[in-house]
């Protein structure tokens, strides 16, 4: 149950037991006691007629009957026995001034009065026109009213009131998810002051996070200029007759920091917006099997299976980089001859490109955080086999630059499936 309907449900609830209560205040303390004065001023009404008709001869009763109903201005009648009960509705029986009275529970029910000597029939029928549930039955339909606009307030209040925090919550969530300019509007009141709040903790992080970026793109840049002229050097000695083996193992030392370099320069490019993407109609099984050559995977059975009229829109370098990052890692993180699978598909109007292994998988605590720059599993993916976490965060980045999404899942029978989503027209 989220907060907005916590805070009305709450209010319809409060609103509800006031309305009840006020109900049972009125009814106990006001209604019912005049409703029984009322009541009882009638039965003394008709005991009073009563006794007027019988002092008349039996066969004028009717006809007196009629004048003191004139008279008085309500309905009067002489029956000879008392009306039968409609379902559970008994009369309720008093006794006013020595007479038995029958008062008949209804809206246009009679109050009736035995003319007979022994208490018998016949009876008078006194009618009254006021209807004395009717105050009960208005007092009743009001409250229902009231809380009926009470429960619609209720929802409108909570709108209002939570307003702020539900557009606090979605700048959080947005920031939370990479959105790091996006800010709220402030105000002079409490709610104002929480948005500004959050507009220097936004700004803050920001500022953070684009020097983190600049730095990296700054000493990524000036870390090739050393590593060339490391490189020159190990030429020279080379050419001067130093140890080969040495200085093979240094060239390997050199190539593996500059490919770091490169992954670092091209990521914070990629987040800077600075590296211009090429994008045109690319022929995704070529872009596969260019990759799968260069990959090395050895005796590892590969299944492929992509249409070959098959066309994704997006730069083909980036795209060939995607595909050497996953299944660099294949080979990194798998045994020698786990077998490998790429498939591809077209679905509306995205193309789909899954990439999975049956290596020994990853624990499901770690997918979501297998894009993250520097992360590794504990055990299959630990820095001994040669990574440091940066392939899979630049997959995330070329395929995030392209418009489209990647996400990693486990495969079926065992493994690691990462599915890269291209759409047909990129952002």
């Amino acid at each position: 149950m989220n907060l907005r309907l916590r805070v009305t449900v709450a209010g319809a609830l409060l609103v509800a037991l006031t309305v009840l209560g006020a109900w049972m205040v009125a009814r106990a303390a006001v209604l019912s006691p005049l409703v029984d004065a009322l009541g009882m001023e009638r039965a003394d009404t008709a005991v009073f007629a009563a006794r007027e008709i019988k002092q008349t001869e039996p066969a004028q009763r009717r006809r007196r009957a009629t004048e003191l109903a004139k008279n008085l201005g309500i309905r009067m009648r002489v029956i000879d026995e008392l009306p039968k009960p409609q379902g559970r509705a008994r009369p309720r029986i008093v006794q006013r001034k020595g007479q038995t009275v029958y008062m008949a529970r209804g809206a246009r029910a009679p109050v009736l009065v035995s003319l007979g000597d022994d208490g018998g029939a016949p009876y008078l029928a006194v009618h009254f026109a006021v209807d004395l549930d009717k105050p009960k039955r208005r007092v009743g339909l009001g409250l229902l009213i009231i809380l009926g606009v009470a429960v619609v307030g209720a929802v409108g209040a909570s709108r209002w009131m939570l307003s702020p925090l539900e557009i606090a919550g979605s700048a959080m969530e947005r920031v939370a998810d990479g959105d790091l300019s996006h800010r709220v509007d402030v105000g002079a009141d409490a709610a104002g002051r929480i948005g500004a709040t959050f507009n220097r903790m936004a700004d803050r992080v920001q500022g953070l996070v684009d020097g983190q970026r600049q730095l990296m793109a700054a000493v990524s840049h000036e870390l090739r200029t050393p590593l060339t002229r490391m490189r020159l050097q190990t030429e020279l000695l080379r050419e001067q007759g130093a140890d080969p083996r040495r200085l093979d193992a240094l060239d390997a030392d050199i190539a593996e920091v500059d490919g770091l370099v490169g992954e670092l320069l091209e990521s914070a490019r990629l987040r800077q917006g600075v590296l211009a993407l090429h994008l045109q109609d690319n022929n995704l099984a070529e872009i596969v099997n260019n990759a799968v050559e260069e990959a090395g995977l050895g005796e590892r059975p590969l299944t492929v299976s992509v249409p070959d009229d098959l066309v994704v829109k997006a730069d083909s370098a980036r795209l060939h980089r995607v595909l050497a990052n996953l299944l660099s890692n294949i080979v990194r993180y798998t045994p020698p001859k786990a077998a490998v699978e790429i498939t591809a598909h077209q679905d509306n109007a995205e193309v789909v490109l899954e990439v999975a292994d049956h290596g020994p998988g990853v624990p499901e605590a770690a997918l979501p955080q297998l894009f993250d720059p520097f992360y590794r599993t504990e055990h299959s993916r630990s820095r001994a086999t040669g990574g440091l976490g940066l392939g899979l965060m630049l997959v995330r980045q070329v395929m995030e630059a392209h418009g489209g999404r990647v996400s990693a899942h486990h495969r079926n029978g065992g493994g690691l499936l990462v599915r890269c989503v291209f759409p047909a027209i990129p952002e």
